[in-house]
């Protein structure tokens, strides 16, 4: 796997929803060999003594250039908010295993959970270069923190939308709409793409493994390292009936397949 350590300047850091940012840097090597899934470790290198990176998926590409949609849930992510044009950032990647769309070309659906949206952008973009159509399944609480809609629809996903509070589109949960979409029946042989909060990404299975549908999710739990060391990032992964294995998210991961993991424990 090519990684490369860039140090690069943002070129761009924009409030996008509420309390949420759309950062764009160069970073050339990435830009070359990142692939969707993956992500980059950031270190602020005027971080005022935050010594950890943070981890960000790839969200877009454009030649030499690449962004990061990032959510402020944190000291780290709050200062990267408040980073002005030209501050410099260190750049680590990319990092981590890839959605597999080797498979004949089948109809996809992608379900984005509030900031998890972002992990699926470039898989967007790579299935849609390749003329296999997709949906996309996006929630939010509501409507100020909804993101990326008109980013996938210029792609030409068909987008759908819930609200937990019901100011825009479905009055509930993503998974109700994924839950009524495979009982229409209308798509042949569909795969699942999903990234969101633990518990959605766990109904999501239950969901899909009623119908049948292969589904692979992107974990998104917290890291300290990112390259294996540190086994902060672990998550419980079924090896066979009988044995269940601490797999890294940030090596092994952050893409599995979503009945290897072992949600209840």
């Amino acid at each position: 796997m090519n990684t490369y350590d860039t140090h690069t300047t943002i070129l761009s850091n924009e409030e996008v929803a509420e309390d949420h940012y759309l950062l764009r840097c160069k970073c050339a090597e990435i830009a070359n060999y990142a692939q969707p899934g993956q992500f980059v470790h950031v270190l602020l290198l005027n971080g005022g003594g935050l010594l950890l990176r943070r981890p960000f998926t790839v969200y877009t590409i454009d030649g030499h250039e690449i962004t990061m949609l990032y959510q402020v849930i944190g000291e780290g992510t709050q200062r990267l908010s408040e980073m002005q044009i030209g501050a410099p950032l260190q750049v680590l990647g990319p990092l981590g295993n890839t959605f597999d769309i080797t498979n004949t070309p089948k109809p996809a659906i992608l379900v984005g959970g509030g900031a998890g949206i972002a992990s699926l952008m470039l898989l967007a973009t790579e299935l849609r270069k390749q003329n296999i159509l997709t949906i996309g399944l996006v929630g939010a609480q509501h409507h100020r923190r909804l993101l990326s809609i008109e980013d996938l629809r210029e792609i030409g996903v068909t987008v759908h939308i819930a609200t937990d509070d019901g100011s825009i589109g479905h009055h509930g949960f993503v998974t109700e709409i994924l839950t009524e979409i495979l009982h229409q029946n209308d798509l042949n042989n569909p795969v699942i793409y999903a990234c969101g909060p633990h518990a959605m990404l766990a109904t999501v299975t239950k969901i899909t493994s009623e119908f049948g549908v292969p589904t692979q999710v992107a974990m998104e739990n917290r890291m300290g390292c990112a390259m294996g060391v540190c086994l902060g990032c672990v998550c419980p992964v079924r090896i066979d009936d009988n044995l269940i294995e601490y797999q890294r998210v940030c090596t092994e991961g952050p893409v599995f397949n979503a009945t290897d993991i072992a949600w209840e424990i």
